[in-house]
């Protein structure tokens, strides 16, 4: 009675009360066989032969078998023939071992037919290093020695397909060792038809040059002979081994080849001398010959010139600068390839999104782009190439290991679709049984976790290729080649470097190409990078014409290699600004028009990445967002100079961002001065903090006496901070009020504790950093002035301002008192009184005499030679001025007239009759053009500039930055200087009206 067939290792003698048939039937069902009679057909000639005893083993052995249909099918094949079998098969492990390997796939019972007890015998696959061995070719003419290199061929085949199947060899080693048997199996027939010693060579081309075969490959070969060696013999011995490969006196096939890729073509000799394959090549050379011949390798060669011809396509593969005709070319004919059918199929495992034809272009495009530099990653086996493309930095280590992994994958997947068929087969089976059987070849227990396994690496390959090989170099015609050119080539041609580079407007070509070209080959070594370059190759173009329209392009490209030469990685980089060429432009009008943002981003290279991340996204930031950051970024951070290192960097982060925003046009004016002035605040109250604990830790707190306040104190903006209207140079004007309540234990009042705190944020404020002090703070607009207290009790705050001793201008710059930091209430309290004792009680005729007497002094003491835009007629100076003497006259009536910012007090202005609608929108103009200029000019000089010189193309520079262009109405200069003098005409007008 036959075994229970769906019970693995069950006695076949166990006793069951259903048919044998039905139970073979469900253990078919079971191991997933879908031709159950054909499976019963086999099983039964098996049994036949080798004993129905042996079933229950069978069926457990298929248990393990990727594919127990063909392991049934090549059982039947190799026990049931004429010569019936070798009853050692039957020894214990050797039968299964036989199971195993047939259930690789239907093509094994070839490969082990006459092999079988080697192919069982433990010692088959005991010596992988030995894989291949060598060949002992013996008989006594050219047909037997033919007929025993084919049976050498398959066994050693056997051999290298079991050690894979058995985890001995993994699929590189596989590819090498399949290689080596070509090699062997060349020389071997060589040897057969007595062609050793004639002075030819064979060359291997594709996978076999690389080293890369699969289990059914062609073979790309070329046959070549001396020049003074006849055509006569080789050209026989070559179609002798044609012959042999392609299956000689009814012996299997050894190899499939292909000869199309020789010298000439189809229509070429059959085997060329060194001089006519020389001459050939060089006659019809391209990207094609280049990509090809990057896994060109000599198998077999007994002649004297096929080094020379090697060394000479080795030389012209790699040392031409792969430049945009070529690289386009590539990108066209592997987008031909992807809309092909084979390109579109997602089964597709060569051709198809994210195959093998992905990695091989990727490798080769990149070996050609850097080749000429790097000798290293030149050859042809892929996975040495995807390894030394690594080290020497054209891939990432992360780029290189997923490429490395796919790829390896990719080509187990191959070689066991082909073991399934023998014969080249680079799509997934669309049978259900044949993909589960592939699945459980490669080790995975169920179908779809082979297809999630591929579809992530799959998509890892494409994104790589994507971002290096097909979104590069992308709308670029002949005007940009020579531009491709310069970076890619190791020494340009000097007619390309001056044609391109006296197409820009730099002052001194020759030198401008002498400090971009540092770009591509840094002056450190250790800063050289094929990866930057290779992007920077790509953004070149893009480069030069944004240089091209900045306002100074030869500072632009000063400050742009500067800044680069700051990073560490500069690939990243050029990567970001490729794939976003208008942040690139971004930029490069930055380092056009700011030297002091420029440099800003020099002294702190570490906030680069985020800025331009900033800039892509558009990401805005709130005064809560900043407080959140900038806490975030020093807590935990113990050391004082760290902490200050990161508050300086915080601050260039925001400032460069808020720079590029206003320089673009995408922030307006208004909402670069609230922005600057968020950073401002934020940094203070950072500041104030951490002084104030140092003040705590040098005097001790403060301690009040049971039943009285808590001490507290304020710290009061005025100014351009108190108005939330700082410019990139302006200083933070403050005052300190505290309620004066508590002592020190060691006796110290509270006056002189908050002395000692305000000591501590200005001085830190001050203190320098990388690029200069955080902020200069100005404390002169405190009670008395330079010469009085440095911090105010409230109380004698209200007596200052309400006694003889304040001055008419102190009133003035209450207008724009706010509180930054501290207590809150007491902030609150401070501005509420100022709000309702602003202005009272002076006689207006008095306050309007003394304000202009006060403004004339000013604008006297602070003349300025050139265009004063700051403090002269119908200037900034007057703009505020006309603004807070309408506040401080008027603010007892009219209270909404009390803003800090100017904007909302011309707003408020207007809204209560105080100005009329076209006096409103004359100083809001005025005052919005006037600060730009202001910004712009500090911006270009790091430094508060109150007027422009007009002797030596300082306004010329400045209009140019701002956006005037030469016109028929004038030169930039001329038009800024007609805008400048319109509106302070219309300011000045305004002036005379209200204030005489």
């Amino acid at each position: 009675m036959a075994g229970d067939a769906s019970g693995a290792g069950k006695e076949p003698n166990s006793a069951s009360p259903q048919d044998p048939d039905q139970i073979r039937r469900q253990g078919f069902k079971d191991l997933g066989i879908t031709t159950p009679d054909r499976a019963m057909w086999n099983l039964r000639s098996v049994l036949r032969e080798i004993g129905e005893d042996q079933e229950a083993r069978i069926f457990l052995a298929l248990q393990h078998a990727s594919g127990a249909d063909a392991a049934l099918g090549g059982l039947e094949r190799l026990l049931c023939g004429s010569l019936g079998f070798p009853p050692a098969i039957l020894e214990p492990g050797r039968l299964e071992k036989l199971v195993s390997i047939l259930g690789a796939g239907d093509p094994m019972a070839d490969l082990a037919k006459g092999h079988l007890l080697e192919v069982t015998s433990p010692d088959f696959t005991s010596n992988p290093e030995a894989i291949p061995h060598p060949p002992i070719i013996g008989g006594a003419d050219e047909t037997a020695r033919a007929r025993a290199l084919n049976r050498w061929h398959r066994r050693e085949q056997l051999r290298i397909v079991c050690c894979e199947l058995e985890g001995i060899l993994d699929v590189e080693q596989t590819g090498a060792a399949l290689s080596d048997l070509a090699d062997h199996t060349i020389r071997c027939a060589l040897d057969v038809l007595g062609g050793s010693k004639l002075p030819m060579a064979v060359v291997a081309l594709g996978k076999w040059g690389g080293r890369e075969l699969n289990f059914s490959s062609d073979i790309d070969l070329y046959f070549i002979r001396d020049d003074q060696t006849p055509a006569g013999p080789c050209e026989a011995v070559a179609r002798g081994i044609l012959r042999l490969l392609t299956g000689y006196a009814g012996s299997i096939p050894l190899y499939r080849t292909d000869l199309r890729l020789r010298p000439g073509g189809i229509t070429g000799p059959l085997v060329p001398t060194v001089s006519q394959a020389g001459a050939e090549f060089h006659a019809v050379a391209g990207t094609w010959e280049r990509i090809v011949h990057i896994r060109s390798r000599a198998v077999h060669d007994h002649t004297r010139g096929l080094p020379r011809l090697l060394a000479e396509v080795e030389h012209f593969v790699y040392q031409r600068p792969f430049d945009l005709d070529e690289i386009q070319r590539l990108q066209g004919w592997k987008e031909v390839l992807e809309s092909s059918p084979a390109g579109q199929d997602v089964a597709e495992l060569k051709v198809g999104w994210g195959g093998i034809r992905d990695v091989e272009y990727l490798v080769q495009f990149l070996q050609l782009l850097h080749g000429q530099i790097h000798e290293s990653i030149r050859g042809g086996n892929v996975y040495h190439a995807i390894r030394r493309l690594g080290v020497i930095g054209a891939l990432t280590s992360t780029e290189s290991a997923r490429l490395l992994d796919g790829y390896r994958f990719l080509r187990r997947i191959e070689h066991h679709r082909m073991l399934q068929h023998q014969r080249q087969s680079f799509s997934l089976p669309d049978d259900p049984a044949q993909f589960l059987a592939l699945s459980r070849s490669l080790s995975f227990e169920q179908s779809d976790q082979l297809q999630q396994a591929l579809d992530r690496r799959r998509e890892r390959i494409r994104h790589i290729l994507e971002s290096l090989f097909h979104d590069l170099f992308r709308g670029y015609g002949d005007d940009q080649a020579g531009e491709v050119h310069v970076i890619l080539a190791f020494r340009p041609e000097p007619e390309v470097i001056d044609r391109v580079f006296r197409k820009y407007s730099f002052r001194d070509p020759e030198k401008a190409y002498r400090l971009l070209r540092r770009l591509a080959f840094p002056r450190r070594q250790g800063l050289r990078s094929p990866r930057a370059r290779h992007h920077l190759a790509a953004l070149f173009p893009v480069l030069l014409e944004a240089i091209r329209s900045c306002p100074d392009p030869d500072q632009a490209a000063l400050m742009f290699v500067q800044c680069v030469e700051t990073l560490g990685a500069p690939a990243v980089f050029y990567q970001q600004l490729t794939e976003n060429p208008e942040t690139c432009k971004i930029f490069v009008d930055l380092f056009g028009q700011s030297r002091y943002l420029s440099e800003l981003l020099l002294n702190h290279p570490g906030v680069l990445d985020e800025v331009v991340d900033r800039v892509r996204t558009g990401r805005r930031s709130t005064e809560e967002s900043l407080m959140e950051e900038l806490c975030s970024i020093i807590e935990g951070v113990d050391e004082e100079q760290e902490v200050f290192r990161r508050i300086h960097e915080f601050r260039a982060l925001h400032s460069v961002h808020i720079g590029i925003l206003d320089l673009s046009g995408r922030m307006p004016h208004d909402q670069v001065l609230r922005s600057l002035s968020r950073i401002a605040r934020t940094v203070l109250k950072v500041i104030d903090q951490i002084a104030l604990d140092k003040t705590r830790e040098l005097m001790g707190p403060l301690i009040s006496v049971e039943g009285t306040p808590q001490p507290c104190y304020s710290v009061m903006a005025l100014g351009r901070l108190g108005g939330n209207e700082m410019g990139f140079a302006s200083d933070i004007d403050m005052i300190l009020v505290h309620n004066g309540v508590g002592q020190t234990k060691d006796g110290h009042e509270a006056s002189q504790f908050w002395s000692e705190h305000l000591k501590q944020v200005t001085g830190m404020l001050g203190q320098s950093g990388t690029g200069g002090p955080l902020y200069n703070v100005d404390l002169r607009l405190r009670p008395d002035g330079a010469g009085g207290a440095l911090v105010t009790r409230f109380d004698e705050f209200q007596e200052y301002f309400k006694g003889e001793r304040s001055q008419l201008w102190e009133h003035q710059a209450l207008v724009r008192l706010n509180p930054v930091c501290g207590d809150e209430p007491l902030g609150q309290q401070v501005l509420d009184w100022v709000r309702q004792n602003l202005g009272r009680g002076v006689d207006q005729a008095e306050v309007l005499q003394e304000l202009r007497q006060m403004h004339q002094r000013r604008r006297s003491s602070s003349k300025q030679d050139g265009i004063d835009f700051r403090n002269g007629s119908g200037g900034l100076l007057d703009i505020e001025f006309l603004i807070q003497c309408l506040i401080l006259l008027n603010q007892g009536e009219f209270p909404s007239i009390l803003q800090p910012r100017t904007r909302n007090a011309i707003d408020q202005l207007e809204e209560v009759g105080l100005l009329d609608s076209s006096e409103a929108t004359t100083l809001f103009t005025a005052y919005q053009f006037l600060r730009m200029v202001e910004n712009r000019l500090a911006m270009m000089h790091r430094a508060s500039v109150k007027a422009v010189s007009e002797e030596d193309g300082s306004l010329r520079q400045l209009a140019i930055r701002i956006g005037f262009r030469a016109s028929p109405a004038g030169s930039p200069e001329e038009r800024m200087k007609v805008e400048i003098e319109h509106h302070t005409d219309l300011v000045r007008e305004m002036f005379q009206q209200h204030h005489g």
